[in-house]
């Protein structure tokens, strides 16, 4: 059996390209959805498949004629998935939403399929189940993480509009609006709370939580970064912390029962920060991209979810014990991915393997890594 460990996988897009999401519904694979983003050739979906024993990167694509600026997979089903993009209409450009339902391959050639390895071509039909309403500003699409279909929410430049799902996915109601002040900058990025219904969302230098069910404000942080936000998730493990990233290339950490000052921040990154990400089996694995054209993998275990696992020094320790202890995680930066050579936008963990995340680069590189072996076997040791 080949050792593949430090290796990297790498797949080509035709086209520039800057919103990659995870398949989170299909946990038994390495599944990723890639956009392009190209202004005058027809767009691409790429459902790409990592075969770890393989070493290699299988896809399917399919048909989007407009340029694709974000994109969110349904939790539930594996052939649902939101895509945002800008429309041509009038000579207007309108940022527009649609959700859409991936077909089933249907191979040219059954036969030769059967009896050779070599990739077969296929045709992939992608059906536009229906396009949202309302202004033309939508930048980001939400599903509920808790995987109730039963809504969702878009972010537009100064409102965020939470809806429902009617007449079994076929079309959408929309239940309330959130609209915020023009006098400032519009809204940037968008994150909902796994632990409960709060959508958080970066506006200029601030980071606030609403409630959609109350439809009211949960909390405000004022001056969260220096300069514009770009990216905030929430942990998935611990309630009450997310992370925010932005141009002032640092990733902070906020407790969101005290936010007076962050509890832990990151400056490991030279340019703008576009995405991070944490690990949803390990929250103590933390992952960030940015304009500096690389991905840095976090060890963030001392806010993690894990914290009292590691926290066991003892004076009556023997010498092998404490040895035990000082192989455990600590905080730090574990490793710089630098396989890129453009601007990296996005950043996903596979909804399969916890060590296997996916990183895109503006150039429309998709880069496969794993955690190393080292760190892995810290944890789960």
């Amino acid at each position: 059996m080949v050792d593949n460990e430090g290796r990297t996988c790498v797949y080509g897009l035709r086209h520039q390209a800057r919103c990659l999401t995870t398949v989170v519904a299909d946990a038994d694979h390495n599944k990723f959805l890639v956009g392009s983003q190209s202004l005058r050739r027809e767009n691409e979906i790429h459902l790409l498949e990592f075969h770890e024993e393989e070493f290699e990167i299988t896809s399917d694509v399919f048909q989007h004629s407009e340029e694709v600026l974000d994109i969110a997979a349904c939790p539930m089903q594996s052939d649902l998935f939101f895509t945002c993009y800008n429309k041509l209409t009038s000579n207007l450009i309108q940022s527009k939403a649609s959700l859409w339902r991936m077909g089933k391959a249907i191979p040219e050639d059954s036969e030769t399929n059967l009896q050779s390895h070599t990739p077969v071509a296929t045709s992939l039909p992608l059906e536009n189940i229906f396009e949202v309403d309302g202004d033309a500003t939508i930048k980001k699409v939400l599903w509920d993480p808790k995987k109730a279909l039963t809504g969702f929410v878009s972010i537009h430049d100064y409102a965020l509009n939470v809806w429902s799902f009617a007449d079994q996915f076929a079309s959408s109601k929309l239940l309330n609006t959130f609209e915020f002040p023009s006098t400032s900058g519009p809204l940037t990025t968008g994150a909902w709370n796994p632990h409960q219904s709060e959508i958080a969302v970066g506006k200029d230098v601030s980071i606030s939580g609403w409630d959609i069910k109350s439809q009211s404000q949960t909390f405000n942080i004022n001056e969260a970064h220096s300069v514009m936000v770009r990216a905030l998730d929430f942990n998935p493990n611990k309630p009450n912390q997310i992370a925010s990233a932005g141009d002032d290339c640092k990733v902070r950490f906020w407790d969101l029962r005290n936010t007076t000052e962050s509890i832990k921040e990151i400056s490991d990154h030279t340019h703008w920060i576009w995405a991070v990400g944490y690990n949803r089996f390990y929250d103590q694995l933390f992952l960030s991209s940015g304009s500096d054209y690389q991905v840095n993998l976090q060890s963030i275990v001392s806010i993690s979810s894990a914290t009292f696992q590691y926290n066991d020094y003892d004076d009556n320790k023997s010498e092998d014990e404490y040895k035990e202890i000082i192989s455990k995680p600590t905080d730090g930066l574990v490793r710089t991915y630098d396989q890129h050579e453009d601007s990296v936008y996005s950043v996903a963990w596979s909804a399969h393997d916890p060590w296997v995340f996916c990183s895109l680069s503006h150039d429309g590189r998709a880069v496969i890594n794993r955690v190393p072996r080292e760190e892995k076997y810290k944890i789960i040791l």
